[in-house]
């Protein structure tokens, strides 16, 4: 196993990206194994490639995991704390946060860990290649369900997905890929056209919503913000509020229901699955702070509060009562949720600080990272799928590099 650990320079193509260790090229497999490797087991999705990898990886490094400190540790910390006495004090269930604190607990662990000992930024770089072939196979995946009819993972809206199970879970992963390119556009021409090609075939407002954010927000500047807000703000409500009837729905009842002009916790359908997943997720958020709860249900206790809330309301009878229950709807919303007020705050504060003070490739590759829980701030909640982990680690690891520079 030490050979697995230290062997050097895995050349991959002619453009000289070199892995250092087995280890790192597993990390960034792990990044797109969910839809080849996953399967049900108690409830949930298990990615068996992601668990078995961090799990051996964690058990050959117990001793740099519990006597190292590490810049997850603190983090670690807060949520061991908040969450027992979030259980203890609101009377939530143990079992919960058990099941999500041990798999987060060794996945983050094992990122940190393999990303300190590496050269990150070859190893982000990896990602990329990655993500380059994923796109290439999406691309043939689109080609041939809408000329051959050939099904290839692709599921039945006939959108590019690749390896994802959906279009918008795609963009978790393709997103941080294509922002980096796009900055580097002179190294990575063929990989950027070949990437918004991929983005584009999805047709998913999540991708398009995320990819044009990102870029009109990255640069502070008074003049280019004054001059991209209003451009992001007609495509988004001038075009592609009409771009095609999935667009304008998700936009029009998000809209209505933010406004109160739809009440959407009741027993009949009055907007799309999505909208209802969001906005009942974030009123369980909401309920803590009624409550004046500012540390939230604890990890993993999103699922009971939800239940709790809407048990004896004309909602439990509604077709999407308990849509995403288990994992808050959106990232954001599940750590609103789980870690209230107090919570939130440190997780954006944690986000935009290693963003914002940043320049050269250290920024570019903290907006790259950034994209993606921007991706799952619209949709996605689970702690540990498609790169969270990888991307949370790469932006500590980037702003440690930064830091020493």
């Amino acid at each position: 196993m030490s050979f697995l650990l230290k062997i050097r320079s895995i050349r991959l193509d002619n453009n000289k990206i070199l892995v250092s260790s087995f280890p790192e090229f597993f990390l960034v497999l792990s990044v797109f194994s969910k839809e080849l490797f996953s399967s049900r087991f108690m409830g949930a999705d298990i990615d068996w490639f992601a668990y078995l990898f961090a799990s051996v990886y964690f058990v050959l490094n117990l001793g740099r995991v519990f006597l190292v400190k590490n810049a997850f540790t603190n983090l670690f910390l807060y949520i061991l704390a908040t969450s027992l006495l979030s259980i203890f004090i609101f009377d939530y269930s143990f079992g919960g946060f058990l099941k999500q604190f041990i798999a987060v607990f060794i996945i983050y662990s094992v990122n940190i860990i393999v990303l300190t000992r590496s050269s990150y930024q070859h190893v982000f770089e990896l990602y990329i290649r990655f993500a380059f072939y994923s796109a290439i196979f999406g691309i043939i995946q689109y080609v041939l369900f809408h000329t051959v009819n050939i099904n290839i993972l692709m599921g039945p809206h006939g959108r590019l997905d690749s390896i994802a199970y959906e279009p918008s879970h795609y963009a978790a992963i393709l997103i941080p890929a294509l922002i980096y390119t796009f900055f580097n556009f002179k190294r990575f021409k063929r990989e950027f056209m070949i990437m918004i090609i991929a983005l584009i075939l999805t047709f998913n407002l999540t991708s398009y919503l995320t990819f044009l954010i990102i870029i009109a927000f990255s640069y502070l500047n008074p003049l280019y913000i004054i001059f991209t807000v209003p451009v992001l703000y007609y495509v988004i409500f001038g075009y592609l509020a009409d771009f095609n009837e999935n667009f304008s729905m998700r936009i029009s009842d998000t809209v209505s229901v933010f406004k109160g002009d739809i009440n959407i916790l009741n027993s009949t359908i009055e907007a799309n699955g999505t909208t209802v997943s969001m906005y009942s997720n974030l009123n369980v958020a909401l309920e803590n702070v009624r409550k004046l709860n500012f540390i939230g249900s604890g990890m993993g206790g999103n699922e009971e509060a939800y239940y709790n809330l809407y048990a004896n309301t004309m909602f439990r009878y509604n077709y999407f009562y308990g849509l995403n229950a288990n994992a808050g709807h959106s990232l954001t919303i599940r750590i609103f949720s789980e870690f209230g007020v107090i919570g939130l705050l440190i997780y954006l504060y944690t986000i935009i600080r290693r963003v914002v003070f940043m320049n050269g490739q250290h920024k570019i590759i903290a907006l790259a990272c950034s994209s993606h829980f921007l991706v799952k701030t619209f949709k996605l909640g689970a702690y540990i799928d498609y790169g969270t982990p990888f991307f949370i680690a790469m932006l500590f690891v980037n702003y440690l590099d930064f830091r020493k520079k």
